[in-house]
């Protein structure tokens, strides 16, 4: 998936600035341009990285508790560790998601756009493109996108950095009841507050944490796919290749 998707936006890379200036090495601003595709691909190295934690410590979580020799009260406190261990991992998985999206619109932003957008972010990039490609087909994919996902992304980051702690789950396990009870295993949840963001979360039977954890970065990249396709459809005024 992680390296799929590197290469997807070296390609990008290359098929873009043909289209746009007619080569893909030496282009104006191509230094400036490659720097910021980097940056992409560096928080896609920490998306990876954080979703590699989060199954360790799924697994190593879920071992130490079946394996471990203790009374109730000491059972009850290394879940409540676990979940909380848990949370910051996925959380951290979240933000740099949402970062990833900001890298990329900064990167197409300064591609399609110029130099004067390189920090547009992700928010925008979607509202520049509105503004230039309202009625095309890339376009209406981008406010699409924004609206089917990208948004829903950035305002469960939001709020989780803002607002609230969204705590992951231990099926059977009721971290807020009053009195609280062991369970046998560990089998950790995803919150079903992400219905409330995401309709990925809300239409699948499947609580496991990894499993949406996973689900949610592949729905990321899908987009940023459908994206980069459509920037490689756009037909840029011929006066850029003239440019230099």
């Amino acid at each position: 998936m992680f390296e799929e998707f590197f290469t997807r936006l070296q390609i990008n890379m290359s098929i873009t600035a043909n289209n746009k200036y007619g080569c893909n090495i030496g282009f104006p601003h191509s230094n400036e341009i490659y720097i910021r595709k980097d940056y992409v691909s560096h928080r896609l190295g920490a998306v990876n990285q954080q979703l590699y934690f989060l199954q360790l410590l799924v697994d190593k979580n879920k071992q130490s508790y079946s394996s471990l020799n203790a009374d109730a009260i000491e059972k009850i406190d290394f879940t409540r560790s676990s979940i909380e261990q848990l949370t910051y991992c996925f959380e951290n998985l979240v933000f740099n998601l949402a970062s990833m999206t900001d890298y990329f619109g900064n990167y197409l932003g300064f591609f399609i756009y110029g130099p004067k957008h390189q920090s547009i972010k992700w928010n925008g990039f979607v509202n520049k493109t509105k503004s230039e490609y309202s009625e095309t087909d890339f376009g209406l994919l981008v406010s699409a996108e924004h609206k089917g996902w990208f948004n829903r992304l950035h305002n469960f980051r939001g709020d989780i950095i803002h607002k609230k702690a969204i705590l992951i789950e231990v099926e059977g396990f009721n971290n807020s009841a009053s009195v609280l009870r062991q369970v046998n295993e560990l089998n950790f949840k995803i919150n079903d507050a992400l219905n409330t963001y995401f309709h990925l979360i809300r239409s699948s039977k499947n609580r496991d944490l990894y499993y949406c954890a996973e689900k949610m970065c592949k729905r990321t990249f899908e987009g940023f796919y459908k994206i980069m396709a459509q920037v490689e459809a756009i037909d840029f005024d011929s006066s850029f290749k003239g440019a230099f």
